[in-house]
C-alpha cells in the first residue's frame, strides 16, 4: 500500500488506507487506532557504497578504493510533517580492507509519492575505528570518535514493499577539532518495507506560530581558539559575543524549518609563539558572520531547534620577529567553513520570541609559508552562549 496526501492507492484493505492516509495527510488530531511501538522495526536495507569518495563534501580521497557494506534498520515514524514523516534510523557501514568503518543514528524525514519515487534527507551522530589525527598518509584524520553525520537517499518504492534507492552520506566534525578531513560515502540500496508508515499523532491544543520572517539581536559570551597546525599550541581567549540575526521560517503542524542568517561584528586578535624560537603567529579576526538553515519542533509552548550552514570570517593572518618586530609574512582572506548549533526559543507573546542557544563556528584558514623558518596553517574556532530576543512580522 503507498499513500499520498489527498488519495491513497491500496492494494488491499481500502479501510486501512483510508486510515493510513488520515494520519499522514490531515492536522494531528485523530489517534490512529493500534499504535505501534515507539521503536518498532519499519524498514530495512542494505547496499554496497563507494568508500572514500572523493570531490564531494570532505573534496578529496586518501584512503584505498573499496566497496563498503551497509545495513540499516528504520524504525516506525514518529510524527508526519510537511507532508511526509519523521523517523529514526540506525545502521553501518563496513570496510573489507581494514579502513575507516562507522555505525550510525539519525532522525530522517521522508516524504514519498503516490507512484512510488521517495526522498529522504537525515542528521544524526556516526562512531567510527578510523585515525583521528595525521599519524597515517594513507588514513583520513577524523579529528574526534564521534562525527556529525548528514545523509540524503532518492529512490523508488514498489506495490510489494520492495524499493531500490541512491544513497550518499558524510561525516565529520565541522571544524570542531584540529583536524577535519571528513569522509563521503556513494552508493545503491535494496530495501524491503516491513509496515506501511503511520506516523504517531501528536500532542492536542493550540501551536504557537513560528511562521514567516523574523529579525533579532543576542548577546552572550564566546570562548574562541587559533590552532596553528605545525605547532603544539596555540591562542586562546574569551569575550563578549553580541549581534544581530533575521531569517524566515515555514512551519507544518509542529515542524519548522527556516534559514537564518546572523552576524557577529565585534573584532578579536589571538596570538602566540610558534614555528620556532622568537617566532610569534597572530590572527585578526573581522567578525563571525553565517548563513544556517534552521529545523525544529514545537513541545509546547518552546520551539527546539537545531541548525547547521555556513560560517564566514574574513581575517588577517600574519607571522613575526618578536626580537625585532619585524613582519616575517602576513596574508588577509575570508574564511569559509561550518557553523552549527542548537537552542530553545519561546513566543512571549504573538510576535516576541525569546532564544537561548549555542553556536560553534569552526574555519580552516591559510597557509603561510616563512622564508627561512617554515610553514604554518591556521584553524580558527569559535563557540557562543548566547541568549536573543526575536521580533515575528506574522
Amino acid at each position: 500500500m503507498r499513500l499520498a496526501c489527498g488519495r491513497a492507492r491500496a492494494s488491499k484493505g481500502a479501510g486501512v488506507a483510508l486510515g493510513l492516509s488520515i494520519v499522514l495527510c490531515a492536522p494531528a488530531a485523530a489517534e490512529p487506532l493500534d499504535l505501534p511501538p515507539l521503536f518498532a522495526v519499519s524498514e530495512i536495507k542494505i547496499g554496497g557504497l563507494e568508500h572514500d569518495t572523493p570531490g564531494l563534501w570532505s573534496g578529496f580521497s586518501r584512503e584505498r578504493a573499496a566497496a563498503d557494506a551497509n545495513f540499516e534498520i528504520l524504525f516506525t515514524p514518529w510524527a508526519g510533517t510537511f507532508g511526509g514523516y519523521l523517523r529514526p534510523a540506525i545502521g553501518t557501514t563496513v570496510n573489507f580492507n581494514g579502513d575507516t568503518s562507522k555505525a550510525y543514528a539519525d532522525l530522517r524525514w521522508e516524504i514519498e509519492a503516490s507512484w512510488g519515487a521517495f526522498f529522504a534527507i537525515g542528521l544524526g551522530a556516526a562512531i567510527h575505528d578510523g585515525h583521528l589525527s595525521l599519524d597515517n598518509p594513507d588514513r583520513k584524520a577524523l579529528g574526534a570518535p564521534v562525527l556529525f553525520h548528514p545523509s540524503a537517499e532518492l529512490g523508488y518504492r514498489f506495490d510489494n514493499g520492495l524499493s531500490v534507492s541512491l544513497f550518499a552520506d558524510h561525516m565529520s566534525n565541522a571544524f570542531s577539532r584540529r583536524y577535519n578531513e571528513g569522509m563521503d560515502t556513494v552508493g545503491a540500496r535494496l530495501g524491503y518495507r516491513l509496515a506501511p508508515p503511520a506516523p504517531r499523532a501528536t500532542s492536542e491544543g493550540p501551536t504557537p506560530n513560528y511562521s514567516g520572517p523574523y529579525i533579532g539581536a543576542f548577546a552572550g559570551a564566546k570562548f574562541e581558539s587559533a590552532d596553528w597546525l605545525t605547532f603544539s599550541g596555540g591562542a586562546t581567549g574569551y569575550g563578549v559575543a553580541w549581534g544581530g540575526f533575521a531569517g524566515y521560517q515555514w512551519q507544518s503542524g509542529r515542524g519548522v524549518v527556516g534559514l537564518e542568517t546572523d552576524a557577529a561584528p565585534i573584532k578579536s586578535s589571538l596570538s602566540t609563539g610558534c614555528i620556532g624560537p622568537a617566532i610569534a603567529c597572530r590572527m585578526d579576526v573581522d567578525g563571525i558572520y553565517s548563513v544556517r538553515s534552521r529545523f525544529g519542533w514545537v513541545f509546547g509552548p518552546a520551539l527546539l531547534y537545531g541548525t547547521a550552514g555556513l560560517a564566514i570570517t574574513p581575517w588577517h593572518m600574519s607571522v613575526s620577529n618578536t626580537l625585532t618586530g619585524v613582519e616575517l609574512t602576513s596574508a588577509s582572506a575570508t574564511g569559509f567553513g561550518v557553523a552549527v548549533g542548537a537552542g530553545v526559543e519561546v513566543q512571549l507573546a504573538t510576535h516576541l520570541g525569546l532564544r537561548a542557544e549555542v553556536m560553534h563556528y569552526g574555519v580552516p584558514a591559510l597557509d603561510l609559508l616563512v622564508p627561512g623558518v617554515g610553514s604554518t596553517s591556521d584553524h580558527f574556532e569559535s563557540t557562543a552562549a548566547r541568549a536573543g530576543i526575536a521580533w515575528y512580522f506574522n
